[in-house]
């Protein structure tokens, strides 16, 4: 599968309008800590992860904040965090 920077950006823009336009404009999380499966083993589901990592929803958005506003440049690692978010936005939202 190829994915182009391009493509991602459409598909996020017109699913953030979806949100626009049926007045999902914003999210309440009361939820900030999650559980993540190590890079190494997300993506090989024949063996069962046996450690999990501890991630903080609010860090995450702290970080994306900090790149919107130019307080910090811009890093590849940053979609991570951003994902986080959405993740949990796109487990909120309805329709």
């Amino acid at each position: 599968m190829k994915v182009s920077t391009e493509a991602m950006q459409r598909a996020a823009l017109m699913l953030l309008r979806h949100l626009d336009e049926s007045g999902q404009k914003e999210f309440e999380i009361a939820e900030d800590f999650y559980w993540d499966v190590p890079a190494d083993k997300r993506y090989d589901p024949y063996s069962e992860p046996t450690q999990l990592t501890v991630g903080q929803l609010s860090d995450d958005w702290t970080e994306i904040e900090r790149i919107t506003s130019g307080e910090r440049e811009p890093l590849a690692y940053a979609l991570v965090w951003l994902s986080s978010v959405l993740r949990r936005v796109g487990e909120k939202a309805v329709g």
